[in-house]
């Protein structure tokens, strides 16, 4: 998958330093150090099977396929017959789509991903109605 900006990426905020506690941290005042972010070595050990700092799978996407015997195997109708999305992990149909691979690419410059851009997250109001009005003549 391509990350592409603006948008908020793949998986979602995966730029959100806080929250996946990616990158590193600079230690100390005089003498000073770099350190990873999420962990050192012991924390390597105790987190071996489990990091609860992960992305998860509503962080990437619920991967789907659709109901193609639907299309195929559909009686003579006026209506268009649908291929029903179907969840790759349950089996079962979904109503919803949410995310997906590259979800935000076709709507990267709208202003729901823009606001929600970890890359914005210290900007000013006015900074911020700037990126708006980008966003909105762009297209």
């Amino acid at each position: 998958y391509v990350e592409t900006k603006p948008g908020t990426g793949y998986p979602t905020r995966w730029e959100d330093q806080t929250k996946y506690r990616g990158g590193w941290v600079v230690d100390g005042q005089r003498q000073k150090s770099l350190r990873l972010r999420l962990q050192g070595k012991w924390g390597t050990l105790t987190n071996i099977f489990y990091n609860p700092y992960l992305p998860t799978l509503d962080d990437y996407f619920e991967p789907w396929t659709y109901d193609y015997q639907n299309l195929i195997n559909a009686p003579l109708a006026d209506e268009q017959p649908t291929a029903r999305a179907i969840s790759m992990v349950t089996g079962k149909y979904m109503d919803t789509i949410e995310a997906g691979p590259n979800w935000d690419d076709d709507l990267g410059g709208s202003q729901v991903y823009a606001n929600n851009d970890p890359n914005f997250d210290g900007a000013s109001d006015e900074e911020m109605r700037q990126i708006n009005e980008i966003n909105s003549t762009e297209g």
